[in-house]
């Protein structure tokens, strides 16, 4: 409990430092910011001198930075993050829209990778040196090497136009989320299959396991039943950590095949200079990593009796 009050601390000052850089990062972008929100509403009309400095009183751009923050900050504790630009809805239901959409591309895509990393480490490490060992690392090292875009690229290539087997792009079906999922799941499945693969082999070498052998049990149910779970802990965490890198993914792919997330949303305000709902994004990214991050943690002392004790 000591230790999991220590974390919720750091992540609570962590979360601190993301609203500070959220809030910030607009105002030491080049130009006037207040200048840039007025050019905004006006439809890219420049305005009088008067007009800004009216605008900037209004919104209390003259007060001091301090008191800036502390009132943006707690209209975004209230869920108030603004109006965005484009659309001239409110941030928090742009945002509402979209979350629920890259959740599922991003379970979806561990869920693949997993699918697929697992028996490619597995079966590697029940075969050391074997061709299906060198087969299974050498589609693990293309996997990690191929960028997303590339990987996207060739799927639609592959299966949207040469078979009709997927569409090219959209939302809305099951169909839709299959070549997203698997270009995503296909990058993170590389790096996770050979921390499988090593995990286990040092597992494997464990006395206990030598002990199971004897007892007459089978090399598969060895693996399964009495190495893996001791090998787990590496590999939730780098699933964690893959899980808190998945909008590095899902920005590229979400923009490639016109998914409807947030990443597509984040683009799409980086290019519009929608500046309330890139912070807006930033923020909801920010609280996503600590998160996800926090709940690794809980579940590595969950799965390991170890960690706890050494805590």
């Amino acid at each position: 409990m000591s230790a999991l009050v220590r974390r919720l601390g750091l992540s609570l000052v962590l979360l601190a430092g993301i609203t500070v850089a959220s809030f910030a990062l607009l105002r030491v972008m080049p130009g006037d910011f207040a200048e840039i929100l007025l050019t905004q509403q006006m439809d890219g009309e420049m305005p009088t001198a008067e007009a800004l400095d009216r605008f900037k009183l209004e919104h209390g751009f003259e007060d001091p930075l301090p008191l800036q923050y502390l009132r943006w900050l707690g209209g975004a504790a209230t869920g108030q993050l603004g109006t965005s630009f484009h659309s001239e809805d409110p941030v928090i239901e742009e945002l509402v829209l979209r979350i629920p959409n890259t959740v599922l591309l991003a379970v979806s895509s561990i869920v693949t990778s997993l699918l697929i990393a697992f028996p490619l480490g597995i079966g590697a490490a029940l075969r050391p040196g074997s061709l299906f060992d060198r087969a299974a690392m050498m589609i693990a090292v293309v996997g990690m090497a191929t960028p997303n875009f590339w990987l996207a690229l060739l799927g639609m290539l592959l299966f949207s136009l040469t078979l009709g087997w997927l569409p090219v792009s959209g939302f809305g079906t099951f169909a839709h989320l299959v070549l997203p999922s698997l270009v995503i799941g296909t990058s993170l499945a590389g790096v996770t299959a050979r921390l499988v693969r090593s995990s286990l082999l040092e597992v494997l070498s464990a006395d206990y396991i030598r002990t199971a052998h004897a007892k007459g049990l089978k090399r598969i149910r060895v693996a399964l039943g009495h190495a893996l779970p001791n090998a787990l802990v590496p590999i939730v965490t780098l699933i964690g950590l893959q899980l808190g890198k998945m909008f590095d993914n899902v920005v590229v792919v979400e923009a490639v095949f016109g998914w409807p997330g947030i990443g597509r949303l984040f683009v799409e305000a980086i290019l519009g200079r929608d500046f309330p709902v890139i912070q807006g994004c930033i923020l909801v990214i920010g609280v996503a990593y600590i998160v996800i991050n926090l709940t690794v943690d809980v579940a590595i002392r969950w799965i390991d009796p170890r960690v706890r004790e050494a805590l």
